[in-house]
């Protein structure tokens, strides 16, 4: 069974501003929010990551960096700007999102989703 891992450090810049002396339930409240959201980014972060390695057991190269890819360079310029580190980056996202990315054209995409099938083959 996973459990949720221990972030009390990870959420700390949230307690730096929050005065626990004070008798407002609102701030008390807002203050609970705000946690339950962190700790909620951070659990689907980790949940990511576990997902990204059992599905490396069975894909080992979604693990590839993306400059060791056989992508143009014009496809890595753009997975680049977007942050895609490995293929496993540029995995997540769906076709119709990979054609929301700045200066992906048809052509490029088409690549992209190519090598993506050779992937998972």
């Amino acid at each position: 069974m996973i459990r949720k891992p221990a972030t009390d450090a990870l959420i700390a810049p949230l307690l730096k501003d929050f005065d626990f002396n004070t008798k407002s339930p609102a701030l008390r409240k807002r203050f609970q929010e705000d946690y339950k959201k962190e700790l909620d980014k951070l659990w689907e972060l980790f949940l990511f990551d576990v997902a990204i390695e059992k599905a490396a057991k069975k894909y080992p190269k979604l693990l590839t960096p993306l400059e060791d890819t056989p992508l143009s360079g014009r496809a890595k310029n753009i997975l680049r700007a977007a942050d895609v580190k490995n293929v496993a980056g540029i995995a997540i996202y769906s076709p119709s999102e990979l054609k929301m990315f700045r200066n992906m054209g048809k052509t490029t995409l088409a690549e992209i989703e190519d090598y993506l099938k050779e992937v998972f083959e």
